[in-house]
């Protein structure tokens, strides 16, 4: 699991945005390891939402380049704790 405390709440955000925009995808089934083709059977148009509803929640920017190499949660958790500021006074 993500090492911080701030980690584990960006990992269980996304978990939560993940199963309300890819469609018959549940909390539950979002593990950090999980493919997003394979196992959350996320297709192009999917995955297009699932970026469009990161960018809207953190205020960020994903390049369609980027978006086309993330491939797995833990790709995208690596991604968002790379482009997202840290809370302040968050737990490290």
């Amino acid at each position: 699991m993500p090492p911080t405390a701030d980690d584990r709440e960006l990992f269980d955000e996304l978990r939560e945005l993940m199963a309300a925009t890819v469609e018959d995808v549940s909390v539950e089934e979002v593990g950090l390891d999980s493919d997003l083709k394979d196992d959350l059977g996320v297709d192009s148009l999917a995955l297009l939402e699932l970026i469009a509803a990161i960018e809207d929640r953190w205020q960020v920017q994903v390049p369609m380049d980027d978006a086309a190499q993330l491939t797995t949660v833990r790709e995208i958790v690596d991604h968002l704790l790379s482009v997202v500021p840290a809370p302040a006074g968050g737990a490290a």
